[in-house]
């Protein structure tokens, strides 16, 4: 018997950890086509996620290669349950990089401002300092075992239970 979610709950979670959470994780393909791994902070904004990253760092050179990129947000280890099941999104998304001179790259910034404060304002004048949007078009999210959900849509805001039963 397949056990019966609630979809609206299951999006509200998954729009709840990611609003707690600062910084993602970041797999990005470095020029041989091998993989890397990162982390930076972020913000949401209007259904894209925005990086404000460095040229000096490996993930900036790698996505300026390949816009190709996967994020992981995931539960703190101090407040999950069980190791071995903590919470957490991984979507799959296209990046592009928001010219400094465009309305779009304002308001991302004041929303890094918001979330981050002044520090921004140290950072946000060094010109090796480049503006990544990410659109996610699909994901999943994990909220336990045997509990995983597809994201895909506008937004990522159709929602699927993952049934391991299922073909």
């Amino acid at each position: 018997m397949t056990k019966e979610y609630n979809l609206e709950s299951i999006q509200t979670e998954f729009h709840d950890l990611l609003a707690n959470l600062k910084t993602v994780q970041l797999a990005t393909i470095d020029n041989n086509n091998h993989p890397e791994a990162s982390y930076t902070p972020y913000v949401e904004f209007e259904s894209a996620y925005y990086l404000f990253i460095s040229d000096l760092a490996k993930h900036t050179t790698n996505l300026k290669l390949n816009p190709f990129i996967s994020l992981l947000f995931i539960e703190d280890e101090a407040n999950c349950r069980n190791l071995f099941s903590r919470r957490r999104a991984i979507l799959q998304g296209k990046s592009v990089i928001i010219q400094r001179d465009s309305i779009h790259y304002q308001l991302a910034m004041t929303q890094f401002r918001e979330r981050f404060g002044g520090f921004i304002d140290v950072i946000e004048p060094l010109q090796d300092f480049n503006l990544f949007q990410i659109n996610a078009y699909k994901g999943r999210y994990i909220r336990g075992f045997a509990q995983a959900f597809e994201l895909t849509g506008d937004g990522l805001n159709e929602i699927k239970h993952t049934d391991p039963k299922s073909p």
